[in-house]
């Protein structure tokens, strides 16, 4: 067994000892926090440009910065929600993911949450993010890519962030059955 002393010098010295512990006596231990917490930043596009010389609807000349694309199809055989244009950095800090089970005890859910009686996942928002040039295009499309031919795109919102932004709260993602 292997023993080490920590001394801590405030005002007074205290000593503090940690012993190992057996795998059959670790799984017995339950930790505060049931999840993860993640830091980071994501950058999207930063040298711009279509990927693989791709049309993607913007001027993408020479010297011009083009953003990503992101295509989700919601039904099957209908249009396509996109994000595009994508450019710019997002940072943050603290965002967490953990399970949690809303069963006949949680009550903010207007009494269905006894019969809900399942897990979900729950995402604790970071206190604050943080966006450098950060913008994009929502739009509704006909196809995923812009170079198929029946290419047909509707833009409908355009968004420029930069700055700090407080978030506060948590987003539950409930589970559904195929």
């Amino acid at each position: 067994m292997v023993t080490a002393v920590v001394a801590l010098g405030c005002a007074s010295n205290a000593v503090a000892e940690m012993e190992s512990m057996s795998d059959q006596d670790l799984s017995g231990v339950s930790g505060q926090y049931g999840g993860m917490s993640l830091s980071g930043d994501v950058t999207f596009n930063e040298s711009g440009g279509p990927l693989k010389g791709e049309a993607v609807g913007f001027d993408c000349g020479e010297g011009e910065r083009c953003g990503a694309r992101i295509a989700a199809q919601l039904n099957q055989g209908g249009g396509w929600i996109v994000l595009d244009d994508l450019q710019g950095t997002f940072e943050f800090m603290g965002l967490t993911l953990a399970t949690r089970l809303i069963n006949g005890d949680d009550t903010g859910f207007g009494g269905d949450a006894g019969d809900f009686n399942r897990e979900v996942i729950e995402i604790g928002l970071p206190e604050t993010a943080r966006f450098t040039d950060f913008s994009y295009t929502m739009a509704t499309s006909s196809t995923a890519r812009p170079g198929d031919s029946d290419f047909r795109q509707v833009d409908r919102l355009t968004v420029e962030m930069g700055g700090d932004m407080t978030l506060d709260g948590n987003a539950l993602i409930f589970p559904t059955e195929p």
